[in-house]
């Protein structure tokens, strides 16, 4: 039995205010407990992280990563954008790699009603993913895309290509458009847009774009308010 502390500072997305919090998870019999602040709204949450249980201790940094993976997915399917930001972990003998989430696919669906959190993660848990690293059925592959959107910068074309396969997954294929524009993409057939991405230096970026946006923002809803009845 092994027992390590560490120390988890979340830099918080301004529009991102939890709700609510995931005190424990547990993995394969290692738990990882947290002790959240009882104030969720400054700029920065420091949270104090116990990993216990049978594990070699180093990969206990990896059980600290990943919770904060679970955390980030249980407390936006319950409230869609209320966590993202960057994690700087640290602890053990090692420090854990810091970790930036977006919330900005799950702030595309902030209209969504909001599901009590204690039914999230029954759920969740349900679905046996553990600390399993490659995706088993359907809701796997689509929460997996949620995830790579969250670790990326954005990226419309990347958008595009992971919300299809999300929706596609999640057996969602009646926006003919989004499989088109995930089509073109993989042909080749889109435009090039410089890495700048700046509609201030160049306008026509932002009408390129547009469509993007909105069947990218549009398959968002559809695919985490799948997710949501399937709760």
């Amino acid at each position: 039995m092994n027992q390590m502390q560490f120390e988890a500072e979340v830099l918080r997305d301004d529009a991102a205010v939890p709700r609510d919090v995931v005190r424990e998870r547990v993995y394969d019999g290692v738990r990882v407990a947290a002790e959240w602040p009882p104030l969720l709204s400054t700029p920065e949450i420091r949270i104090a992280i116990d990993v216990e249980g049978d594990f070699n201790r180093r990969d206990a940094p990896a059980y600290v990563e990943l919770f904060f993976h679970d955390v980030f997915l249980l407390l936006n399917l319950s409230t869609p954008g209320s966590f993202g930001g960057t994690v700087s972990m640290s602890g053990g003998e090692s420090r854990v790699r810091d970790v930036t989430f977006s919330a900005r696919v799950f702030s595309y669906a902030s209209e969504l009603e909001q599901v009590p959190l204690d039914k999230v993660i029954a759920w969740y848990d349900g679905l046996g993913i553990g600390t399993r690293q490659i995706a088993e059925g359907g809701v796997a592959v689509a929460l997996f895309h949620l995830l790579h959107l969250a670790r990326g910068e954005e990226n419309e074309e990347e958008s595009i290509r992971r919300l299809a396969g999300a929706a596609e997954a999640l057996g969602k294929r009646d926006d003919r458009r989004l499989f088109e524009l995930r089509q073109e993409i993989a042909r080749g057939g889109t435009m090039v847009i410089h890495p700048m991405h700046d509609d201030g230096l160049d306008p026509g970026v932002e009408d390129a774009t547009a469509e993007w946006i909105d069947v990218a923002d549009r398959a968002a809803g559809v695919v985490i308010g799948a997710l949501q009845k399937l709760i």
